[in-house]
């Protein structure tokens, strides 16, 4: 298993967050702090362009998913 993450690249975890982002209902805008509303079509370019604010959804949705992660495993 750990053969197999470690080939995961950079590429493979933005293309799982744009997955993701595509997923969020239309219309809707997300805030990011100080720097400001977005909707998901502006999230998925930033994830796509790699700039700071798509660092920043990266790491979020990376933390989501290492949560939901360790929740079922304390579950078993």
């Amino acid at each position: 298993m750990s053969a197999l993450i470690s080939q995961v690249t950079d590429e493979d975890i933005r293309k799982l967050v744009v997955a993701r982002l595509r997923s969020f209902p239309a219309g809707r805008k997300i805030s990011i702090g100080a720097d400001g509303e977005f909707t998901k079509d502006e999230l998925i370019d930033r994830v796509e362009k790699d700039d700071r604010i798509g660092k920043k959804i990266v790491q979020v949705q990376l933390s989501y998913l290492q949560s939901l992660k360790e929740q079922r495993f304390l579950e078993e």
